[in-house]
């Protein structure tokens, strides 16, 4: 595998990562959770997801903006 295939495969796997921590948000997670469920501090979850998206989510808000990388 040559490195802009590394690339690509590390680029995938972090749009995925960020599609699960929207399902668990959706599904009602806490991100406290879903942080350690990564391993990782709730400010990095917090960074994965544009501002203010996890408020929208909790407020029940059907109208998310498309998520910019």
């Amino acid at each position: 595998m040559n490195d802009a295939d590394m690339k690509t495969l590390l680029q995938e796997l972090e749009w995925l990562r960020k599609l699960l921590v929207l399902q668990l948000l959706m599904s009602g997670c806490k991100q406290k959770h879903i942080a350690a469920a990564l391993g990782v501090s709730d400010a990095t979850v917090s960074l994965m997801m544009p501002k203010g998206l996890a408020k929208e989510i909790r407020a029940g808000r059907g109208d998310v903006a498309p998520m910019e990388e």
